[in-house]
């Protein structure tokens, strides 16, 4: 299966203005900034500690492709990370061919996509979905660190997930509600004269997706989504209460996504293009990947 998972990146000021990309810090372009990191990371891997203890290394296959009519990016990321060990073992006659150690690195590369519009505050990063190598924290750490080595630390890059707006329209109009959660943060009790602190609360209910007052909860959490002022300080759900967060699952052609009334953001945009991509030896060709990951930034 083909994954594709889109970010919408900015580049901020130190007092977090976004600048215009194909023509910051009074003359450069973006476009051309972004290419000389690529092309950094290609000649120096960057080396580091994730959240687990396990050290990680993040460069590309092969140096980067750039197309300045288009002003895309693309190539192929390199990560690869320690701490698993196992075998390696023939197909056909399961013999083991290597030993993989703990120390050893595990090593997956996978499909990227910069695109730069002109004029705009914004730009797209299109990355293959690959399970354990994440990419929006150490891309945006490394690039950040980029900058300073080039002397230029009064900019950052910030990275969101995007979903396209017609994937997530589908999911809206034709998901069918499965469950929803009610978050309430900082829940406090007094008991004997003395206030406790319970921390946070999440209620979950799951939901009968053939009944009647399924598509009523759909159609009230949805107006919630589309019309919730983020600057709110509670969300009024009917008769439950007020409360910082809720959240509810959609299913949709046997696929289901999360959506998040206070902090969309959170919302994951990973898309299935599989019976999109031709295929050469069994592997996704880069000319269709390209393709179709602009083809879905033109909704996006």
């Amino acid at each position: 299966m083909i994954k594709l998972n889109i970010y919408r990146f900015e580049l901020l000021n130190k007092v977090k203005e976004q600048q215009v990309l194909s023509f910051y810090n009074e003359e450069e372009d973006f476009l051309d900034t972004m290419d000389d990191f690529l092309s950094y990371i290609f000649k120096n891997v960057r080396d580091y500690i994730d959240t687990q203890g396990k050290y990680r290394t993040f460069t590309l296959r092969d140096i980067q492709k750039l197309n300045q009519e288009k002003r895309v990016i693309s190539g192929f990321f390199d990560s690869a990370y320690t701490g698993e060990s196992g075998k390696i073992k023939d197909r056909r006659t399961n013999s083991i061919k290597f030993n993989v150690d703990k120390k050893d690195l595990f090593c997956k590369d996978f499909f990227f996509l910069i695109y730069v519009p002109k004029g705009t505050k914004y730009g797209f990063l299109v990355v293959q979905q690959k399970e354990n190598h994440g990419v929006k924290s150490i891309f945006e750490s490394a690039f950040n660190n980029f900058m300073r080595m080039k002397g230029v630390s009064n900019y950052s890059l910030l990275l969101k997930q995007a979903p396209p707006r017609y994937f997530m329209q589908n999911f809206l109009e034709n998901g069918r509600l499965k469950e929803f959660k009610l978050v309430e943060n900082d829940l406090q009790e007094e008991f004997s004269d003395q206030r406790f602190d319970f921390g946070k609360e999440e209620r979950i209910f799951k939901v009968n997706v053939k009944s009647k007052e399924s598509n009523i909860l759909k159609e009230v959490l949805i107006e919630l989504y589309n019309s919730f002022n983020v600057e709110s300080e509670k969300i009024h759900f009917l008769n439950k209460g007020k409360f910082d967060e809720i959240s509810f699952v959609l299913e949709y052609k046997g696929t289901t996504k999360t959506f998040y009334i206070r902090n969309k953001e959170k919302t994951r945009s990973n898309i299935d293009v599989s019976n999109q991509i031709e295929y050469l030896n069994g592997e996704p060709s880069l000319q269709s990947m390209i393709d179709v990951a602009l083809q879905i930034l033109k909704v996006a």
